[in-house]
This record gives C-alpha cells, sequence and structure tokens, in this order.
C-alpha cells in the first residue's frame, strides 16, 4: 500500500513533521517521535504486544505501523537550530499577537516580553473521543466529534510560559525537543506549586481538566517551563 502523507505547515528541512493518513502501513526506519492523537490505542506490531496508548506518544524505530486514524512523524529534532525556529515564516511571538496574549483569560495577562513563539497552526481533521477521554471528570455521556489543531511552541532555556488556566479546548502536549515541564499550581502564584511533570521528547502528557455538561473544559492554574531551549507540540481539541 503507498503510504499518504501531508508535510505539515511547520516542518524545517532539518525537523521534518507530517501526518498520516487513517489506514496507511507506515514503515519507519529511523528514530521518529510518533504521537497517536486518536481515541484508539496505535499497535506496534510486534511479537510481544506493545501499544502507544491514546492521546500519547513514543520514539520509534524498526517497526511498521498501521493504525485506523492519523498519526504525526516527526523526524531531526534532535539536529534541529531550534534558536531559529521563532525567525521563520509564520512563527509569531506570543507578545506581538494580542490575541494570543489575551490567551490567559482572568488573572494576570501573558507578559508581552515572554520569548515564547508559536508556528502555524495545522488542520489536523475530526477526531471522535470518548467521555473518559474528555476530561477527569467528564460530564459527557457519549462520544464528542472534536476538530483536532496542531502547532508547535519553541522557548529559549529557562522561560517562564505564564501561569494560566482558560482554554475553550482541550488540550495535551507532547515534548519534541530539549527538556521542559508542565507545572500546576493552586493560584496564579509560582509559590502555590503542587505538581511538576517533567517532559523530555516523546513524551505526552496526560489531559488534566474537567469537562463539563455544557460542553466547556476547566483548567488548574498551570505553566509550561523550559529547562533547556525546548519545541514542545499542542494538539488543540475543539467543539465541531
Amino acid at each position: 500500500m503507498a503510504l499518504t502523507e501531508t508535510v505539515l505547515a511547520f516542518s524545517t528541512r532539518t525537523l521534518r513533521a507530517r501526518l498520516t493518513a487513517p489506514g496507511d502501513e507506515i514503515p519507519l526506519r529511523e528514530e521518529t517521535l510518533v504521537v497517536n492523537p486518536t481515541a484508539l490505542p496505535l499497535d506496534l506490531g510486534t511479537d510481544r504486544p506493545s501499544l502507544v496508548p491514546a492521546l500519547r506518544s513514543a520514539v520509534l524505530n524498526r517497526v511498521t505501523l498501521r493504525h485506523p486514524g492519523p498519526l504525526l512523524l516527526f523526524t531531526g529534532w534532535d539536529q534541529e537550530d531550534l534558536a531559529d525556529l521563532g525567525t521563520r515564516e509564520g512563527w509569531l511571538r506570543i507578545g506581538d499577537d494580542p490575541s494570543l496574549a489575551a490567551g490567559a483569560g482572568e488573572g494576570a495577562p501573558f507578559p508581552a516580553h515572554t520569548p515564547l513563539w508559536r508556528s502555524p497552526v495545522e488542520q489536523v481533521g475530526t477526531v471522535t473521543l470518548p467521555p473518559e477521554r474528555l476530561g477527569i471528570p467528564s460530564a459527557a455521556r457519549t462520544a464528542v466529534p472534536l476538530r483536532l489543531k496542531a502547532n508547535l511552541w519553541y522557548a529559549p532555556a529557562g522561560t517562564d510560559c505564564h501561569i494560566h488556566r482558560k482554554h475553550d479546548f482541550l488540550e495535551v502536549h507532547t515534548q519534541i525537543a530539549g527538556r521542559g515541564r508542565m507545572q500546576k499550581f493552586h493560584a496564579q502564584d509560582a509559590a502555590t506549586r503542587y505538581q511538576d511533570l517533567a517532559l523530555e521528547p516523546g513524551a505526552t502528557h496526560a489531559p488534566f481538566c474537567a469537562h463539563d455538561s455544557t460542553g466547556a473544559w476547566h483548567y488548574p492554574w498551570h505553566r509550561y517551563w523550559s529547562d533547556t531551549d525546548c519545541v514542545w507540540l499542542a494538539l488543540e481539541y475543539h467543539p465541531c
């Protein structure tokens, strides 16, 4: 079967980002960071059962993948000049876009000087998630179709990406390059941190929002913190 894939807008000549078509047979012959954005586990087809769970990721090689949903594939993340990403066409510094800076919602806004850049946003397609994937807890009783968007973020080492809690969608992050942290807080105050989730390339954190009967998502105060120069993937699941 011929491989059908789309090169994503935030792909570079070194950091290659691709979207596969549902049902494709995908032979991997180099280190590949594979993101499973669907509700179905990804079977690696090995002699002993091995899976990439729903909404998770892994660095894989020497396997042939078959999956009924789309997958995102990344290669070359360890060779990319990360500091150059913010200068590429379509990338925006958060302080240069009022709509991005306003994303904090309640509380203090994103500081305009924050060295945080967002890539172009890709429309991945529609993904249907069951109630148990929509939030902890979720008030939904049936599966919900969602529009999936994807983009990269870049921040240099030691960047405080701002404590916030407003999102009108379900969001998870995958570490692509460097080392960072997803941190949670009781208030919009760094001294109230209560959880620190370390992220290395290939790691995706679990959703950590609640989903109510109106379809809205509710997040704790949280932020991304970059230990080194970092690139991470944001997957946003929006109501259709």
